[in-house]
């Protein structure tokens, strides 16, 4: 965590690869969305999430444009070469300069590549309906480098301490399955829960599994949960109505 309140990536990339990842420390919004909520779509006031957006900007270099999505739990990654309007989609790759890749979680985990070179960057919003549609698989795809030349990190998100689901959606995992490896992976990332019908349900390492599957080495992340955490991470599965936080990667021309 910086003095600023932000969370920024330990692993090794790129010297001109950069990201962070916005607290809810630091911001003008109110009760319940305090204090720097930068999500459009919760209900807070508009004017609060430009003010925390602004506030965000001078975080980032003034050349920086950023690129926000329409998260809509989808496999869906988009290929851009600028930033522009609000692309509906849950993924985002691009191999410019001087763009910011944005996804806004407040459980959900999201998910940052590069690759050695630092010529091509990506993030993706890991809730488990784009875990089991694919994303990280489609931006695997989407971006040029081969899966043995990429570097993962993963964001904050929800634990299994508190994240449980039924037992319909592990068998939703199960029947997409196409090898007993995914069927492994799916049985490790669900784990027992005291409450009778419900499991929980491990985010992170359902990723780092399918990550690995696809040929991904080196996969870094954070530990913290967001439920835990009420001081420094929005929660939707604490609190129902809240703010996002923002993950956010940008490469700039390497010197």
């Amino acid at each position: 965590m910086t003095e600023q309140g932000m969370v920024v990536a330990d692993w090794p990339a790129p010297a001109n690869v950069h990201t962070l990842v916005t607290t809810r420390k630091g911001g003008i919004s109110e009760a319940p969305y305090a204090s720097f909520n930068v999500a459009n779509h919760v209900g807070d006031t508009p004017l609060a999430v430009a003010g925390n957006r602004d506030l965000l900007r001078e975080e980032l270099p003034s050349r920086l444009s950023c690129q926000w999505l329409d998260q809509v739990h989808s496999a869906q990654v988009a290929v851009i070469e600028g930033a522009g309007s609000v692309i509906t989609a849950d993924g985002l790759v691009t191999r410019e300069p001087d763009i910011g890749c944005c996804v806004l979680t407040a459980d959900c985990l999201s998910v940052l590549f590069t690759n050695k070179e630092g010529t091509e960057i990506a993030v993706a919003h890991g809730g488990w309906r784009g875990l089991l549609g694919g994303i990280l698989k489609n931006t695997i795809v989407a971006l040029e480098s081969p899966s043995d030349d990429l570097v993962v990190w993963l964001g904050p998100a929800i634990g299994p301490c508190h994240y449980e689901v039924g037992n319909k959606i592990k068998q939703e995992f199960l029947i997409s399955c196409s090898s007993d490896d995914e069927r492994e992976i799916i049985n490790q990332s669900f784990l027992a829960s005291e409450e009778e019908g419900k499991l929980r349900f491990d985010l992170r390492k359902l990723a780092r599994q399918q990550l690995q599957l696809l040929g991904v080495n080196e996969i870094y992340g954070e530990e913290s949960c967001t439920y835990c955490d009420e001081s420094n991470f929005y929660s939707y599965r604490r609190d129902g109505v809240t703010g996002r936080m923002a993950s956010i990667i940008y490469f700039t021309e390497a010197s």
